[in-house]
């Protein structure tokens, strides 16, 4: 991002305003979603036990996973559940011979389920194999349009005398792969038409007469050559009670990105409607302290993450306002914000959680920029729930739950929602 020198669009600039809005996170969706694809190890051969790995995810609340195997054809392509095959392992019978196996894993956590495959493994050799993959090849490099990626050989028992190498676009599952014409070195570049595509390699071990094949795994989806930084499937978020003397602790949310993404942190102080933001000097961790100068504040997290394409920013929902260190009614959690933030859909505020018990909730629905900033009150939009408007396109919305206790308020931001689209 560009650096403004006007005094007037320095907190635009530094918290994203709409003219230059970082990525927004992806609309919510039902289940977990999957950071790492499951994987399968395993000998490769009749007679052995393949074992599922369900990779990572990011999800709420405890994850469960249940299981599929596949039989499919030599190259990953017309694959067909294998009945009953549904735990975690599955040992290699003689209708898998010459064959590949899949693997798909379902999630589930307590807003729905989500599927993410595995790379094929195989073909499969026979149950007494003179040539036997133990260890798949692995594919080393950045999958990224116009980089270079390099296949290992994998481990094989005996070791092979010689290899042969051939390249497969797949489908992003890893299935329905065709053979790239003329991709037959232990490298390959990858062009334009592999862009939204896995890739993997073929390779061919051969030891004396004996020739056996074995499918690499396959690289995660090419990106563009244009493609700069990872994407943020779920926005950054921060927890903690909103009081002086309390700390808060931030999250990076979850990305997909390209290779390893590092994170890098920046919090903010800004005035009560989320504007007039000011970097806080030295605040470059994960944890924050607030102080008496947060009192009647609101405070901002931006996210820096950065893979092997580049860098983005997300931010985090406003935390706030900072009620003093001598309140009994503070904010323990932030309110959170049901329903699909499309026009014509109707949104529900949640109360949030409190140091002490509520008797009354008043609501303020706000209309902010793309990152949840600069907000403006909605006017009329004072109920628990909120009927989108066409004039919140392209905006945030949050609301602010003021709670009473006896004769006490206090008020808290909720989570922001993704742009109204």
């Amino acid at each position: 991002m560009k650096p403004i020198v006007l005094v007037a669009l320095a907190c635009a600039a530094l918290l994203g305003a709409a003219a230059s809005p970082s990525p927004s996170p992806a609309l919510p969706h039902a289940g977990p979603t999957a950071t790492t694809v499951p994987s399968v190890t395993g000998t490769a051969a009749a007679g052995r036990r393949l074992a599922a790995l369900t990779g990572t995810w990011a999800g709420t609340g405890a994850l469960a996973y249940s299981f599929q195997w596949f039989r499919c054809d030599q190259l990953g392509s017309r694959c067909n559940a294998v009945r009953g095959a549904t735990a975690p392992t599955y040992t290699l019978v003689s209708r898998d011979v010459g064959r590949t196996v899949g693997l798909r894993v379902k999630a589930t956590d307590e807003t729905g389920s989500a599927v993410a495959y595995s790379s094929p493994v195989g073909p499969i050799a026979p149950s007494t194999p003179l040539l036997v993959s133990i260890s798949r090849p692995l594919i080393t490099g950045d999958p990224i349009q116009g980089r270079t990626v390099q296949v290992t050989t994998g481990v094989w028992s005996p070791t092979p005398q010689r290899i042969a190498y051939a390249w497969l676009r797949c489908n992003r599952n890893a299935r329905a792969c065709t053979p790239i014409a003329g991709a037959s070195a232990g490298t390959y570049t990858l062009s334009a038409a592999d862009v939204g595509a896995t890739v993997l390699a073929r390779i061919q071990a051969s030891f004396g007469t004996t020739t056996q094949p074995a499918l690499s795994l396959a690289t995660p989806p090419v990106v563009g050559a244009n493609v700069a930084g990872p994407t943020a499937v779920a926005r950054p978020t921060v927890r903690g009670k909103a009081v002086q003397g309390a700390q808060l602790t931030g999250a990076p949310g979850t990305w997909s990105g390209v290779g390893e993404t590092t994170f890098a942190f920046q919090w903010f102080r800004c005035d009560t409607s989320g504007a007039h933001c000011a970097t806080v000097r030295g605040a470059t961790s994960t944890v924050f302290r607030l102080s008496a100068r947060d009192v009647g504040r609101t405070l901002g997290l931006r996210v820096s993450a950065t893979d092997a394409t580049g860098t983005v920013q997300s931010f985090a929902s406003l935390v706030g306002p900072i009620a003093p260190s001598t309140a009994t009614l503070v904010s323990s959690g932030q309110p959170s914000v049901s329903g699909d933030p499309r026009v014509g859909q109707t949104l529900t505020a949640g109360t949030g959680a409190w140091t002490e018990v509520p008797t009354a909730f008043g609501y303020a629905w706000q209309r902010c920029n793309r990152s949840g900033r600069a907000c403006s009150t909605i006017a009329g939009a004072t109920a628990s729930t909120y009927l989108v408007d066409a004039a919140d396109v392209g905006h945030t919305l949050v609301v602010v739950v003021t709670a009473t206790a006896q004769t006490i308020s206090q008020s808290a931001y909720s989570m922001a929602t993704p742009p109204v689209r």
